[in-house]
């Protein structure tokens, strides 16, 4: 608790600060001040919780830094300091909230006596105001619930009356939109990284910083307007905008947006805008032509921002082109299936990857580029029930919901050599040692911050898989093989350098020495600095 004391007189202050164990009691003094202006300054920096102050003083007595408190929004508790002959002039001090008098000179018994009831009686007021804050918390965010599931299901339903919609959204005091307006839906993707990485895969907390982030960019033009989520779609928020709004402002300000939530939930944005619109039952059709919007916008990181009927010759002059990319790997993959032949398939793979080049990628909408994605993927699943196929199937499709594309080439590629191999009787993946080679020589280009958790996200590849797989083609588990290449690296900077033995540890990926010490004599045969001493010696000699 903390406490200002307020009197124009040395010896009051002086005997308040030594009556009182202060400290044993939890409380300090913050602040001495000897008249009420001192006070208001004073109360405005430390904002304290009790306020002990005469009445009598120059400059600005007790009674006007009383009612200057009275009509400020800090809530110290004020306890007037009062001598006999003064007790007429400060009983107007009761008209302004003082909780209390003592009078001088002052007994300390009476002073702790009431300054454990006010402490007591703050932490009530503050349980209080936290239970009230927490209430209406719950009560808005069960508002903000229905409001967003009444504009879900008008999203995803049939048109409603015009009447019928105006009056289930008084009920819900759902704000609808004026006239004319545009409905902006912004779409967040590549989610399931950040999520396990920063919000530790809890849903709730990620859109509720995603909703709170859109809300107070778009409280910079617009202050009373809410943001919805769309719960037909895990990843989707909408708001409605005034329709008086400049273009050259509307995407500066939707640009703001994009990069506030870029850069604090590290995943991609894209943000569609419907054409104008004038009556309530054209919120469904809005929605839609946002989605359209975003539908064409390429995956380039440049191009986050889609105004719909805007371009759309070029549009469609890109879906023709694309059309064709589509059909010829579609062919490619017909007779790679059927024939099982290494050369289609690898012509296949080529193909997926030159479309798969930014410059042929950013000319691609993400709508096009998942059903052609889909097709491929659907060609494969129904010429197969091979349980490992099947198992890359699933996968392709949870990367493709997030367009990572990175990821589903690589399963491409490995559905393509599977398939090969299933059907020439060979089940034995030249893949898998291919891919075993690659990982042996990264790992030893970077033993010193490998771990089974960078290279499963890296290559793409279940940990436990992987594990198998390595021990299967080397004979050898992967964290005994890293073990080997650290102790070798480290054998050369004890003889080469006059690094400590920590400082050698954490270049070869040990954070903890002693643990190193035990891994190196585990495999050497001796200490670390043994070993450095014999080999220095044995220098010496030579």
């Amino acid at each position: 608790m903390k406490v200002l004391i307020v009197d124009d007189e040395m010896t009051i202050h002086n005997q308040l600060k030594q009556c009182i164990h202060w400290e044993h009691y939890g409380w300090s003094i913050v602040g001495h001040a000897y008249n009420g202006e001192e006070a208001c300054q004073m109360v405005e920096q430390h904002q304290p919780d009790v306020i002990l102050t005469d009445i009598r003083m120059p400059h600005m007595d007790g009674l006007e830094f009383l009612a200057w408190l009275k009509n400020s929004s800090y809530t110290a508790k004020a306890i007037a300091l009062s001598g006999y002959n003064d007790f007429d002039y400060s009983r107007p001090a009761f008209l302004l909230n003082v909780v209390d008098y003592l009078l001088k000179p002052l007994n300390e018994a009476e002073l702790l006596i009431l300054l454990s009831k006010l402490e007591e009686q703050i932490k009530q007021e503050s349980k209080q105001q936290h239970e009230s804050r927490n209430q209406n918390a719950r009560l808005y965010q069960g508002i903000q619930l229905m409001q967003d599931e009444w504009l879900s299901h008008l999203l995803s339903t049939a048109q409603r009356e015009e009447n019928e919609l105006i009056v289930e959204a008084d009920q819900l005091k759902f704000p609808l939109p004026e006239y004319p307006y545009y409905i902006v839906t912004i779409k967040l993707f590549d989610l399931t990284s950040n999520m396990n990485s920063r919000y530790k895969g809890d849903l709730s907390i990620f859109y509720f910083a995603a909703r709170n982030i859109i809300k107070e960019n778009v409280a910079t033009y617009y202050a009373d307007t809410e943001v919805f989520r769309n719960l037909n779609e895990l990843n989707e928020f909408l708001f409605f905008v005034r329709a008086d709004i400049s273009e050259h402002l509307f995407t500066h300000w939707l640009k703001r947006i994009h990069t506030a939530l870029t850069a604090y939930l590290h995943i991609t944005i894209k943000i569609g805008v419907s054409a104008k619109k004038q009556r309530i039952t054209a919120i469904k059709k809005a929605y839609t032509e946002s989605i359209h919007a975003i539908d064409h916008l390429t995956l380039s990181h440049t191009d986050t921002i889609a105004f719909f009927g805007k371009d759309e010759a070029e549009v469609q002059h890109h879906k023709s082109v694309g059309e064709e990319i589509w059909k010829e790997l579609n062919t490619l993959l017909k007779i790679t299936i059927e024939t099982a032949s290494e050369r289609s398939g690898q012509q296949f793979i080529d193909k997926l990857n030159h479309v798969f080049k930014k410059e042929a990628i950013d000319k691609m909408s993400s709508r096009e580029i998942k059903i052609g994605i889909v097709q491929l993927l659907n060609r494969v699943e129904a010429s197969t029930d091979h349980a490992q196929m099947m198992l890359l199937l699933v996968e392709a499709k949870f990367h493709l919901v997030e367009l990572n594309i990175e990821k589903v080439k690589y399963i491409f590629q490995q559905i393509i050599e599977l398939h090969v191999q299933q059907v020439s009787g060979n089940l034995r993946t030249k893949s898998g040692s291919q891919l075993i080679k690659t990982i042996k020589v990264y790992s030893q280009e970077n033993y010193n911050t490998v771990t089974l958790e960078n290279i499963s996200q890296r290559f793409f590849i279940n940990k436990n898989y992987f594990c198998t797989l390595f021990k299967n083609e080397t004979g050898e588990g992967f964290l005994e093989f890293l073990t080997k290449i650290r102790i070798e690296k480290a054998k050369t900077l004890l003889v080469s350098t006059d690094l400590k033995t920590y400082e050698i540890a954490e270049k070869v990926g040990y954070s903890d020495a002693r643990y190193f010490s035990q891994v190196f004599k585990k495999i050497v045969g001796t200490q670390p600095s043994l070993f450095k001493q014999h080999h220095k010696t044995e220098n010496n000699e030579s």
